[in-house]
């Protein structure tokens, strides 16, 4: 069982460092690049609600699965228990508050282009946003360390010796 937890829980940490990593560093920059600020900003305007909602589904499917995983051994899962309820307070805030408040500020700006107080006001939310989606980032990178960096497990659950691992020595 925790073999299977373990295996699917490494799927969905990859999924969400890579996508993260693909989205935030490659596709945005290329859009902004490639379509100009304005059209640009539609189409990242259509892209991260469900963006962030996906982030937010999957990170809490991510803690549901640490969770598990903790249950079965406490001593090897505490830091990653704590980093995926940091990240889905994180990933939640963005998709159930700030990203809607910073849609529906960008709406208005645009409806009153004039209005320089609602450009700010946006500018604070799309800030808000992008320094949020850095600490997630980060938090996803973090988690990665921590999954490659973890002792092994044979099946029983026992850490590896990893001196028998190892090639013996011939001297």
């Amino acid at each position: 069982m925790r073999r299977l937890l373990n295996l699917i829980y490494g799927f969905i940490l990859v999924f969400l460092t890579g996508g993260t990593l693909v989205f935030t560093l490659f596709v945005t920059p290329t859009l902004f690049i490639s379509l100009g600020k304005e059209m640009a900003g539609e189409v990242v305007g259509i892209l991260f609600p469900p963006y962030f909602h996906l982030l937010f589904i999957f990170t809490l499917v991510a803690l549901a699965l640490q969770a598990g995983l903790y249950a079965l051994r406490p001593d090897s899962a505490k830091r990653s228990l704590i980093a995926w309820i940091v990240l889905s307070v994180g990933t939640g805030y963005l998709a159930l508050s700030l990203g809607p408040r910073a849609m529906a500020s960008r709406a208005a700006w645009l409806s009153h282009q004039g209005d320089l107080s609602l450009k700010a006001a946006f500018d604070s939310l799309h800030q808000q946003s992008v320094l949020i989606n850095g600490f997630i980032l980060a938090g996803y990178l973090a988690l990665t360390l921590f999954l490659l960096t973890d002792s092994h497990t044979n099946p029983t659950g026992t850490p590896q010796d990893r001196q028998h691992s190892e090639t013996p020595n011939l001297a």
